[in-house]
């Protein structure tokens, strides 16, 4: 049985990983990427999480005005390093400058979330992981960049990526170093009305805590 338009979630972002993550959970989905230039957000001195949760928003707006009456979902993630963030490396030597950077150090990822419910009104939350990265060697590292794994990823790397398995450890929340923290995303979407407990089928909080319980949640 089809469900209903004002059931169907837009996704107002092209990355194929959060499309994975929701469609999975058991969401269905129309997915439209926003087109918003993620770098004229962030300014020095700014509140981050603040920062990711404008961004989000203003993705999902985007999106929104061509969508009317429509759940509409937004989300960005961000690499942060000695107060620095992190984007999406945009050639080769700007990713591996970005792994050197963050070999055998630890970084923190931010995601923010938003969502548009079919009224016009909108909420926003953002989830921080802090992250530990292992020791990259220079070879791993340039044969990682010869893969173009990089390039839309925040930080120049995919937690999810196993032969590469950059990350020795994180603090809380797996999905959210993915690029959707699920349990927060899911929280925003009851506050909206579009989650009813029977349209997961999927445990979505699943492999928070261990790399070893995350490889069965979502793969590149």
């Amino acid at each position: 049985m089809t469900r209903p338009l004002s059931d169907v979630l837009i996704l107002a972002s092209g990355s194929p990983r959060r499309a994975e993550i929701l469609s999975g959970a058991g969401f269905q989905l129309e997915v439209v990427p926003s087109g918003v230039d993620e770098k004229k957000i962030f300014t020095a001195d700014m509140d981050l999480r603040l920062a990711v949760e404008h961004l989000a928003l203003s993705k999902a707006k985007s999106v929104s005005v061509s969508r009317l009456n429509r759940y509409v979902l937004g989300a960005d993630t961000i690499v942060v390093l000695d107060h620095r963030v992190l984007g999406k490396p945009e050639s080769s030597g700007q990713a591996t400058a970005m792994l050197n950077a963050l070999s055998d150090r630890n970084h923190e990822v931010i995601t923010g979330v938003a969502v548009i419910d079919p009224m016009g009104d909108s909420q926003t939350i953002s989830v921080r992981t802090l992250v530990n990265m292992r020791r990259l060697a220079l070879d791993e590292i340039a044969n990682y960049v010869a893969s173009g794994s990089p390039y839309d990823k925040a930080g120049g790397y995919g937690i999810q990526d196993r032969s590469f398995a950059p990350v020795t450890s994180y603090d809380d929340c797996y999905l959210n170093v993915v690029g959707l923290p699920m349990c927060a995303t899911v929280e925003l979407l009851q506050g909206s009305g579009l989650f009813r407990s029977d349209m997961l089928s999927t445990n979505f909080c699943g492999g928070h805590k261990g790399l070893e319980g995350s490889e069965t949640v979502v793969g590149e």
